[in-house]
């Protein structure tokens, strides 16, 4: 083999070599930026559901029924999980819960514990504390929050009392 052919051969592999390189090191920038860009939505979905989840509460506190029933996703595919049942749908969930004036006289809640699902979706539970009267009811609570074009709605939610 001519030295021109060997040389051109050469090129071409160190040519080879920094494509090669460039691209790896284009993936890991790719990765890099995709982590951070993650770690932002995640951060900011956990920011906005705790906030969503204050909003729950202080409803309850309020007993504000319309600023209540405006947390969850009016979807059919809703669903209200206690000890004793499941129901699905939002429409028989806002029924039961305009007809009803069952609200605690007081909801405290335990610090939540917040999970990133995926973009979009977060689940959080928490301890609870209802004072009715003489009456406290203890337990454990979860919601499912999911976002939608109109804000974070509850798509899922739990009670388990203790």
């Amino acid at each position: 083999m001519s030295r021109q052919a060997q040389s051109c051969r050469g090129r071409r592999h160190v040519a080879q070599r920094v494509w090669r390189a460039a691209a790896l090191a284009g993936v890991l920038l790719l990765g890099a930026c995709v982590g951070r860009e993650t770690e932002a939505v995640r951060a900011r979905d956990l920011t906005e559901a705790a906030e969503a989840l204050d909003l729950n509460i202080d409803a309850i506190n309020r007993h504000d029924v319309e600023a209540y029933l405006a947390q969850y996703l009016e979807s059919p595919n809703l669903i209200v999980a206690s000890a004793d049942s499941l129901r699905r749908g939002y429409l028989l969930f806002a029924e039961a819960r305009r007809a009803s004036s069952d609200w605690p006289d007081t909801l405290l809640i335990g610090d939540p514990t917040l999970v990133w699902i995926a973009p979009g979706v977060v689940w959080g539970a928490f301890e609870y504390r209802g004072v009715v009267g003489p009456d406290t009811a203890r337990g454990m609570s979860e919601r499912l929050f999911v976002k939608t074009p109109a804000g974070w709605k509850i798509a899922v939610t739990g009670m388990m009392e203790r």
